[in-house]
């Protein structure tokens, strides 16, 4: 009833309460009470079925939100359950989803990186097989919409190609591209195009962001172990949280350029950090997915389209 009254009065479009929403997304999530999470989600839900112009921003908000199980540690409860809300607005829209490639493209860079980290318990095994089908659909319905995430989408795929369906989909983009596009023409035209900073950005919470960027701008260098040990208490102290270092690597190479007035700062320099996350490591897949990470634009660098930041 009241988002009805709503949608009578409101004379803008909803812009204002889509401001609203998206302030709470990025402010207020990690405070919000279960009741309010799911009132948030069945309000994004409505926004969607009803068309609203804009709903696609705040779903992508909504996105950043959706961490891994890996880090429901010391980090929101219910991490996992989110997940499913946000794959369940993917499944009931999905309509609405596929004409957006933007939201397209966003939601399958967030689902195959919760794949890898949706593994153990039964429970999670139901949402994990879910996930992996909304990814094989739209991958196999739409794969140049997925194109344009660029080569971060074969770095991802090597993740999960062990299971069988992406084993089949691996097949088909090295022996078979045209089965999926007929402007597909194979893997290396894949590497070659460089992943924008919005999908880079995409699995990182506001929260890890903000953090992220005061370190490599305002923090003293020789000044970072007590920012660095609350950092990894708070997101990297679980034993599965190991996979959130090559999200924060990419981030770092493809987002985070300081200018050449901060370069030549004694402000903390990206190496400092990168070599952090790498001596935390203690896995030794983890290890190796975050050196990967650190070299991938360096292995596929073309002067003219990529930046000289990246690497």
């Amino acid at each position: 009833q009241c988002y009805r009254d709503l949608a009578l009065v409101s004379r803008d479009g909803m812009n204002i309460v889509l401001n609203k929403i998206n302030q709470i997304l990025m402010e207020k999530y990690l405070k919000l009470q279960d009741t309010c999470r799911t009132q948030l989600v069945w309000l994004l839900r409505e926004l969607v079925k009803s068309g609203v112009l804009g709903a696609d921003g705040v779903c992508m908000t909504f996105m950043k939100q959706i961490a891994g199980e890996s880090r429901a540690g010391p980090g929101p409860p219910g991490a996992a359950r989110v997940a499913e809300e946000g794959l369940f607005l993917g499944f009931f829209c999905r309509e609405w989803v596929l004409k957006s490639s933007i939201l397209i493209a966003m939601a399958v860079y967030t689902y195959l990186r919760l794949i890898v980290d949706h593994h153990g318990t039964s429970q999670l095994q139901a949402l994990r097989q879910k996930e992996v089908d909304f990814c094989i659909s739209l991958l196999r319905e739409r794969f140049m919409d997925c194109f344009m995430i660029g080569r971060d989408l074969v770095r991802l795929l090597q993740n999960v190609a062990r299971i069988p369906e992406f084993e089949q989909l691996w097949k088909d983009i090295i022996h078979n591209p045209q089965v999926l596009s007929a402007q597909f023409t194979g893997v290396l035209q894949l590497l070659q195009s460089r992943t924008s900073r919005k999908f880079l950005a995409c699995r990182l919470t506001p929260d890890m962001e903000t953090k992220l960027l005061f370190m490599t701008s305002r923090v003293r260098f020789g000044q970072q172990k007590r920012y660095q040990d609350w950092f990894q208490r708070q997101y990297l102290s679980t034993p599965d949280s190991q996979s959130l270092r090559c999200d924060l690597i990419r981030y770092i190479c493809g987002v985070v350029h300081p200018s050449n007035e901060v370069l030549s700062s004694d402000i903390l320099p990206r190496w400092a950090i990168i070599g952090w996350l790498l001596t935390t490591c203690t896995s030794n897949v983890a290890a190796s997915n975050a050196k990967l990470a650190l070299f991938y634009d360096w292995l596929f660098f073309s002067p003219e389209k990529d930046s000289i930041m990246n690497i």
